[in-house]
């Protein structure tokens, strides 16, 4: 893999938890928490942050390894067993999310199109930049990434005289009840952040870096839904698909440029197509690390396909997949709080400061133990 940089870090950790969860989460969280739905994001993030900070501390016993590297080094059959785990929830993530996008593509954008073939583009596409591994991936994170964070710091500036601040109201009244409700259905996006201490080592990935991409994230997500509600209000938004894509529609910089959300989806679009194509890779990684005949470029195409049949044998419709999220949140929880405490207590960092500093060979290790 090419030399790792701070930004490229975060920037990949913030791009792979906002873009989806910003289209399908945000209107479930209205629904529940109403004005307070941003609570929910804080609260999946300070669980999913002691998850990640448990992570990178077991990540940082082999420097020169990441996670997935380590994990089988050290325990070859525990280890393999827990990455094909990881392996299948990413999975499950690809064929979500391909669904998702689809689905959007299909109402929104391309209402004309069958959604098999809008799919299917949307498939390919994610497979070809997948196949160009790490450098491809972090390459168009770099690019998009920034971008992003400026468009949503603009909208703010442009939507500000159209905000009624009486639709956040009463503000300070909070049902707990319903702020954990929609906790509950944000902490399996938000957990995604996790991703990031199992393909960088922990020479490259500091817990800070997480720290960073989920300010970032935060920021993004919790001023997008906050912005919802100031110019849509509760109940109109709690009754929307996609009430994130509705609040770009509203936003008007002049009568010439009446049509801003075009140019924000078409800067958004390609960045989705960056989410989908990190879990391609991900999985494609792990397939390498656990047959190591495999070729993990070659896997991706079977795999994109895979997943792209998987995305409608698994969800007749979107309003399905809407509900399913529930469900969802009980399986990802097994590995955003189960399996990364399984992880630290057997893969914690050694206490013998005779094994500290050594370059991450597994070996080594044992050597020292002996």
């Amino acid at each position: 893999m090419q030399k790792i940089t701070a930004r490229q870090v975060v920037l990949i950790g913030m791009t792979y938890v906002i873009n989806t969860t910003m289209l399908n989460v945000p209107s479930q969280l209205i629904t529940r928490a109403s004005q307070h739905a941003f609570i929910c994001y804080l609260l999946s993030a300070v669980l999913v942050l002691l998850m990640l900070y448990l992570l990178t501390r077991s990540s940082r016993r082999f420097p020169e390894q990441n996670l997935f590297e380590s994990l089988k080094s050290r325990f070859p059959a525990v280890g393999r067993v827990i990455l094909i785990l990881y392996i299948l929830f990413f999975f499950m993530i690809l064929v979500r999310d391909i669904r998702i996008i689809s689905d959007f593509t299909n109402v929104v954008l391309l209402p004309l199109t069958p959604i098999l073939i809008s799919s299917l583009c949307i498939t390919a596409t994610v497979i070809y930049i997948a196949r160009g591994g790490a450098r491809t991936v972090l390459g168009i994170t770099e690019l998009y990434g920034p971008i992003i964070i400026i468009v949503f710091a603009l909208m703010p500036i442009i939507a500000f005289r159209d905000f009624d601040f009486g639709l956040m109201r009463p503000l300070f009244h909070v049902n707990w009840r319903k702020v954990t409700e929609g906790s509950w259905i944000s902490v399996s996006y938000i957990g995604q952040m996790l991703i990031l201490p199992f393909i960088f080592s922990s020479k490259d990935y500091k817990f800070k870096h997480g720290v960073y991409s989920m300010l970032f994230a935060m920021a993004l997500l919790v001023g997008a839904i906050i912005m919802v509600i100031l110019l849509l209000g509760v109940e109109v938004s709690e009754r929307m698909m996609y009430p994130t894509y509705e609040l770009v529609r509203q936003l008007r910089i002049t009568d010439f440029l009446d049509r801003f959300d075009l140019i924000v989806v078409a800067i958004w679009f390609p960045s989705v197509l960056l989410n989908l194509a990190i879990s391609l890779y991900i999985i494609c990684y792990g397939m390498k690390l656990v047959i190591p005949s495999v070729s993990g470029k070659m896997m991706a195409a079977p795999i994109g396909l895979l997943a792209f049949s998987c995305g409608f044998w698994f969800y007749s419709n979107s309003i399905q997949l809407f509900n399913f999220n529930e469900e969802w949140t009980l399986i990802a929880l097994f590995f955003i709080l189960v399996l990364p405490l399984v992880i630290f207590l057997i893969h914690r960092p050694a206490k013998n400061a005779d094994r500290k500093g050594h370059s991450g060979n597994v070996a080594l290790e044992k050597g020292t133990r002996k």
